[in-house]
């Protein structure tokens, strides 16, 4: 008598498709180029590119899965008309969030996916402009009264920051980086950060390396309550990241790998399927991730 399979217990974005992985194995259950990815009861949302990121056209969209037992079903179109360099979406106090990264802003959508508030925690920039005001914001954390976002200030080419704001984007502080171009925000239990240094490879802390991954680009982070997953994929120019293979890697919480999967595409997001992921910004219960729990 067969076994029954090995459920899935992660999500993958990736520019090449929607994955779903454990650390046995992956299966990708949609296509497209996909950034943002976030989770609410058993329903995945996702901020899907329609064309490249950098190409000013606004077909940028967000969509929902809705999980089935094979997979996901097909997908449903909540917003439209948005710019394709959208990064992470979230959900926070009862609205999804959505950074906005080459328009340097923070989208906010209420329950019924109206436009509620735009948000501008660094200075405003016109579109592709790359001057000193140009921080590249790529990432997401509500916490409490404050949201960390992270500044990539790859173009600037000084280390990334972890800007603080409270609930009204006002600055509250900005915590230097080891690094330029860093992805993902996570805080772990004991408040410290955990962020993907994608320029050597690894994850950091504020003050140090914390585990070397591989030679790679590092992005897209998850930490459960025992396992971690990051994913990693090889550097490319603009016009073939979409051909890129990638990596999804499995650790302990002690930072021993545990698995490694060879992906056919270059993560940009991972989360955990039970919602029990410290990346979440209103991550379910699941041991000591104290937080409040996603909107209904």
């Amino acid at each position: 008598m067969s076994s029954a399979p090995e459920p899935f217990t992660h999500a993958i974005a990736s520019r090449d498709g929607l994955f779903l992985a454990h650390r046995s194995g992956f299966a990708r259950v949609a296509e497209g180029l996909f950034f943002g990815l976030t989770l609410r009861g058993d329903d995945l949302y996702c901020f899907e590119a329609g064309d490249h990121p950098w190409v000013p056209s606004r077909l940028g969209r967000i969509v929902r899965f809705r999980r089935t037992a094979e997979g996901v079903g097909e997908r449903e179109i909540l917003v439209e008309g948005l710019d394709n360099g959208c990064h992470q979406i979230d959900f926070f106090m009862g609205s999804c969030f959505v950074v906005d990264t080459y328009n340097q802003q923070i989208l906010e959508y209420d329950r019924d996916w109206r436009l509620s508030g735009t948000h501008f925690p660094v200075q405003p920039v016109r579109y592709g402009e790359a001057g000193p005001d140009y921080f590249h914001v790529n990432s997401f954390l509500g916490r409490g009264d404050s949201i960390f976002l992270l500044l990539h200030n790859g173009r600037l080419e000084r280390p990334s920051e972890i800007l603080e704001v409270d609930r009204a984007f006002r600055e509250r502080r900005r915590i230097p980086l080891l690094d330029m171009a860093c992805h993902d925000i996570v805080m772990l239990e004991d408040d410290r950060f955990l962020v993907c240094n994608s320029l050597h490879g690894s994850l950091i802390d504020v003050r140090e390396t914390v585990v070397k991954i591989d030679a790679l680009m590092t992005r897209g982070l998850s930490v459960g309550v025992d396992e971690i997953v990051v994913g990693s994929s090889l550097f490319g120019h603009r016009p073939v990241r979409e051909l890129i293979p990638g990596f999804v890697t499995f650790l302990d919480r002690s930072y021993r790998r545990i698995a490694r999967h060879h992906l056919p595409a270059a993560p940009t997001q991972i989360r955990r399927l039970d919602g029990a992921d410290l990346s979440l910004s209103s991550p379910r219960d699941g041991a000591d991730l104290g937080a409040s729990s996603p909107p209904a």
